[in-house]
């Protein structure tokens, strides 16, 4: 578009309401912005855009901001579209941005990104940025790159990431860089872990992670703050586990459930020597595996490494197995769960030593956990209906068959009779 009137804003051709902006336009009012153009104003709080069915479009928009701005910045993907990201990935690296599928960012909409090697790369001192409602698929390198600083924030919600083939799905590292114009090659995450900067806070809702094939972690946080709550992860196939905390990085997970995920190293859940499992609550998990090490050292649950081990090859790999802490899959119960204590297993070279470690017999059955049993009920009513009926029966024998005794005493009594009667 190229003009506006009153409080209307012309965003590639479509009014909308609020402060005066033109996007990719040449003219303005008082009060407005030129969004790709040559030309600024006054700040403004907010740009809402319209959606997005290109790659390419939407990136040009995100990465060629107003300059200037303060204020939140919301890109949208028009529902039910497809967008090729082989282009190069969207970068970021400026405050207050969205990016999300349709008016509500929820993947019920279906805005789908797929290929490329990097889908979105957050980098500088860029935070309060969301990505809401998107569906992540075929990424080569990392669908995503978090690579701000300590200060910075980044938070997800209602998204999905589908058979990506990269280093990671997820990746937490402070200055992290790649090649913008990337399609093939490897992310080498192993180099990355010599950080000591400490690297952002990024936090995950209603986050779901399946069927990805990946050479190093399914969310990788290498010196960052990660928090996950009602995450699944399902048949990944992963050489460090589905989430790996290095470098000092924290973890903070909650009502969560790993199933049928595959990793080469101990745990579904890796945590280094100098890193911390800062929260456990109601996680699950079902027919997870490792690939174990030649010492039968194994843990299928959240594997804290020991201080000084190297469980880079598993010559010298120890650590604590700390249990998941509920019996079924929170995401798939209408109500969550009692919350049991994480046990833990202390891992020595050889074997696993219990200590101190409450019960783990988990409802290992999948039908188990999609509904309660009712084998319990049938046979409470069994014995219950038993009870009653038998005792129903043993009075109603009694009032047919007179005790042996009174029978006896009618007898005298007619002998009685028999001789007054003589």
């Amino acid at each position: 578009g190229s003009d506006l009137e009153g409080d209307n804003v012309v965003v590639d051709g479509s009014d909308l309401e609020g402060d005066n902006v033109v996007v990719d336009g040449n003219d303005l009012s008082s009060g407005s912005e030129v969004v790709g153009g040559n030309d600024t104003a006054s700040i403004i709080d907010e740009v809402v855009t319209d959606c997005h069915d290109n790659w390419s479009d939407l990136k040009y928009a995100v990465e060629y901001r107003p300059l200037n701005h303060i204020g939140s910045l919301y890109f949208k993907i028009c529902p039910n579209s497809t967008l090729d990201a082989s282009s190069g990935p969207i970068v970021i690296d400026y405050d207050y941005v969205t990016v999300q599928c349709g008016n509500n960012g929820q993947k019920s909409d279906n805005c789908q990104i797929v290929g490329g090697f990097v889908h979105f790369h957050i980098v500088g001192k860029a935070t309060e940025i969301e990505l809401a409602g998107l569906r992540m698929s075929s990424s080569k390198g990392s669908s995503i790159i978090a690579a701000s600083t300590k200060d910075a924030t980044l938070k997800i919600s209602d998204c999905e990431w589908m058979a990506n083939s990269g280093a990671s799905a997820v990746l937490i590292r402070s200055n992290a860089t790649v090649d913008a114009s990337s399609v093939t090659g490897i992310l080498d995450i192993s180099s990355m872990l010599d950080s000591s900067e400490a690297g952002m806070t990024v936090t995950m809702s209603g986050v779901g992670f399946m069927q990805n094939v990946l050479t190093y972690g399914t969310v990788v946080n290498v010196g960052g703050s990660l928090s996950i709550d009602k995450g699944r992860f399902n048949g990944n196939e992963i050489r460090i586990g589905d989430i790996a905390v290095m470098e000092s990085g924290e973890l903070f997970i909650s009502n969560s459930c790993f199933d049928e995920s595959a990793s080469m190293v101990p745990g579904t859940i890796f945590i280094d020597d100098t890193s911390f499992l800062q929260e456990n609550v109601n996680t699950f998990g079902f027919d997870n595996t490792d690939g174990g090490f030649d010492n039968g050292l194994s843990c299928t649950d959240i594997f804290i490494v020991a201080v000084g081990s190297d469980c880079s090859t598993g010559a010298n790999c120890n650590g604590t197995c700390t249990t998941f802490t509920s019996k079924t899959c929170p995401l798939d119960v209408a109500s969550l769960p009692t919350i049991t204590p994480g046990g833990t297993d202390e891992v020595v070279g050889g074997g696993t030593d219990k200590k101190d470690t409450p019960s783990t017999e988990y409802a290992r059955s999948k039908n188990s956990q999609d509904k309660p049993s009712v084998v319990p009920v049938v046979v409470a009513v069994l014995v219950c209906s038993f009870i009653v009926f038998g005792l129903g029966f043993i009075i109603f024998k009694r009032k047919r068959k007179k005790p042996a005794s009174e029978s006896a005493f009618q007898g005298d009594l007619a002998e009685v009779d028999v001789e007054d009667s003589l």
